[in-house]
């Protein structure tokens, strides 16, 4: 994948071929980093992957939904990370285990909390990797790495509208509206990410892409823990974790949908990983 340095030229010359110098640098400013999590090479294998056994801390249980064990989704080494939106953890934290209940998503809107549905458990540097319980589902392991890119909050998320100076609106048919133009520009980029780094958007950090509607918005609505804490740019949330539908790893999250694990950058520095939310975007 091209450089940083080289993404943000490419995206700039795409915004200022179709916006005025100003709003292209106000628009080019919205943009977060994220890491594309994309097949490791062979022989150059690190922690970090898809499926395959969590690494928990001794004494720490296998999470469980009503006794029934959550599957495992993902194991990330916190030490192989690169550049990114996301703050630094605490000192001590090493690796984040992903679960969730990979057969039965719909608990996530069926059952009175459905954040026992989910997991996201810090372990320490010296953590091992945790057999399964004999119910939980474990997917064949893909290594991989990690790919900055640069991604742009979509069209529907307030704040593009109010950095277009346009009313915030339902999608506009009119072909020379300011959202319009914003959207193509996103789709060409989007295009371009995939090309390089393959069409599943398994993703750390950066702008969630959705599916349905904005992902912040939709954790707004939820009873999430927290609400107090806003981020830098006024949105209170970053993108831990999205994981793609992968046919690879026979995940279908709905049809075709995404899962979005979100904290508050307050909760992520203090390491409170219990307060991570769990949305789910399907068409």
């Amino acid at each position: 994948m091209w450089p940083l340095d080289h993404q943000r030229t490419r995206l700039r010359d795409l915004l200022g071929d179709v916006f005025d110098t100003v709003t292209a640098d106000r628009l080019l400013a919205l943009t977060r980093t994220g890491l594309r999590l994309v097949p490791g090479r062979s022989g150059d294998a690190g922690h970090s992957r898809l499926g395959g056994l969590p690494r928990l801390d001794d004494g720490t249980p296998w999470p469980t939904h009503r006794d029934v064990p959550l599957d495992p989704l993902a194991v990330i080494d916190l030490a192989e990370l690169g550049p990114c939106d996301l703050p630094e953890p605490p000192p001590g934290v090493r690796f984040l285990s992903v679960f969730f209940l990979v057969e039965q998503p719909e608990l996530l809107w069926t059952v009175p909390d459905p954040s026992t549905t989910w997991r996201v458990v810090p372990a320490k540097a010296d953590a091992a990797e945790r057999p399964a319980p004999d119910s939980a589902r474990v997917r064949s392991a893909r290594t991989v790495e990690f790919a900055p890119v640069l991604t742009l909050p979509a069209w529907e998320d307030e704040i593009v509208p109010r950095t277009l100076a346009v009313a915030d609106t339902p999608h506009p048919a009119d072909p020379e509206d300011r959202i319009d133009v914003y959207t193509e520009v996103t789709e060409v980029w989007d295009e371009l990410i995939g090309t390089e780094l393959g069409h599943h958007d398994h993703r750390i950090g950066g702008w969630p892409t959705p599916v349905q509607a904005p992902v912040f918005g939709d954790v707004e609505t939820d009873p999430a823990p927290d609400h107090s804490s806003n981020g830098d740019d006024g949105v209170p949330w970053r993108l831990l974790l999205q994981l793609d539908s992968d046919e690879h790893l026979g995940w279908e999250w709905g049809d075709s949908g995404m899962l979005y694990f979100v904290a508050h950058d307050a909760h992520l520095q203090a390491g409170d990983f219990d307060a991570t939310w769990l949305e789910m975007q399907c068409t």
